[in-house]
């Protein structure tokens, strides 16, 4: 514990760093309140859940295909306008989507909405990433960086659901979207507004060409891999809930998973290790097919409870290396479309985890079995993504 509280002491004294970290962490909270909102508000507006989940597939599927468009802007001199315009912009499309759902729009006006809302969605994640090896030179204190920003992660998806749930049980999830609204402009020109993001970056014509890196699209490949495996297991977990008579419970569990990464996020942000990272990604890849294996030891909600604790120590270390490689594998003026391309890997694979919930497994998830069967292909996904990690490791040596 102590060697965690210097660790980060040392990384926020760094001048530059909580000026960075601060507005990113304000900016990042509606990506774990938009999903939660979408259905609260989308479905009370049009009294349709179908109409919900096409406004959030919307929302990711635009957020996924055109972050790299927004990543590549921000690379070539333009990071500061499009934060100030994204964060404006989304902002103004979440109330208009309340505005337009109070006065009666159809669903088909709600889904375009949440999908326009997806296509500008600021890039704080891709930027964040790309600027901290600016501020942090040590490369000791910038892994503690990275592992900070992982934890980051899972405290969007376990305080932006409680906010939603706070706001909306005191003023409704009308009133839950404006305020999604005002933070996502507060983070946003936040962020933009930091010395570090407004000095830059100069832009090379050899972008285009060095993004693409064969180490890269190895660690796309494995992102992605996983992802699907978190998408269809946030979908069955749920469904298990259910069936055993506890659906109230199943946000419970989901948030459990997510703290037992803050843990492993923490412990690992304190530690440092001789072991290349490309050897780290392959060890940790392994880590998580036992731990995803760990789920189908379950007999009860408390036991898969306490599993998935366990199964998520494992996560924030590994995406903590996944972006030590990204920073490794793309060249300095192209960074922040390389840390977009990873954010695309991820939208897809959770999206088609989900949808392959939705349609293959769906017969089996509302059964008993349903968890074991989706665990399962869970693993499966899992392994293979730590097949490639080993397989083409050389390749994630970089140049």
């Amino acid at each position: 514990m102590r060697a965690t509280l210097r660790r980060y002491g040392a990384l926020f004294r760094t001048p530059g760093v909580a000026r960075v970290a601060v507005p990113s962490l304000v900016g990042r909270l509606p990506t774990g309140m938009l999903t939660l909102l979408f259905v609260l508000v989308v479905a009370a507006g049009t009294g349709s859940y179908a109409a919900a989940g096409l406004a959030t597939a919307a929302n990711s599927a635009a957020t996924a295909l055109v972050g790299p468009v927004l990543g590549r802007l921000a690379d070539r001199g333009r990071a500061v306008s499009v934060l100030v315009l994204c964060g404006l912009i989304q902002a103004l499309l979440l109330v208009g989507l309340v505005l337009a759902l109070r006065a009666g729009a159809s669903a088909a006006v709600a889904v375009v909405l949440a999908g326009l809302a997806g296509a500008v969605n600021p890039p704080i994640d891709p930027v964040t990433r790309a600027v901290l090896p600016r501020v942090v030179p040590s490369p000791p204190l910038l892994r503690t960086a990275y592992a900070l920003d992982a934890v980051a992660v899972e405290l969007t998806y376990v305080v932006g659901p409680a906010v939603v749930g706070l706001v909306t049980a005191v003023a409704g999830a009308y009133a839950a979207t404006f305020v999604a609204a005002a933070v996502t402009a507060a983070g946003s020109i936040g962020l933009a507004t930091a010395p570090a993001v407004r000095r830059g970056w100069p832009p090379s014509p050899a972008v285009r060409r060095r993004v693409r890196s064969a180490g890269l699209l190895v660690v796309l490949a494995v992102a992605g891999l996983a992802s699907v495996a978190y998408g269809l297991l946030e979908v069955a977990i749920p469904a298990h809930a259910a069936v055993e008579g506890h659906a109230d419970e199943a946000g419970l569990l989901v948030a459990v998973w997510s703290a037992g990464s803050i843990i492993g996020g923490l412990w690992y942000s304190a530690r440092s290790f001789r072991m290349p990272p490309e050897r780290q990604y392959g060890i940790l890849m392994l880590a998580n097919v036992a731990g995803f294996g760990l789920i189908l030891l379950q007999r009860d909600l408390w036991s898969l409870g306490a599993l998935l604790l366990v199964a998520g120590l494992f996560i924030a270390p590994t995406t903590t290396v996944e972006f030590t490689l990204v920073t490794r594998l793309s060249p300095d003026e192209a960074r922040t479309e390389a840390f977009t391309w990873a954010n695309t890997s991820v939208y897809l694979g959770f999206a088609a985890g989900a949808a392959l919930a939705g349609t293959a497994l769906a017969p089996v998830l509302g059964t008993a079995h349903g968890l074991t069967v989706a665990g399962v292909v869970a693993v499966g996904l899992v392994a293979a993504g730590a097949a490639l990690a080993w397989t083409f490791r050389g390749a994630l040596r970089g140049p």
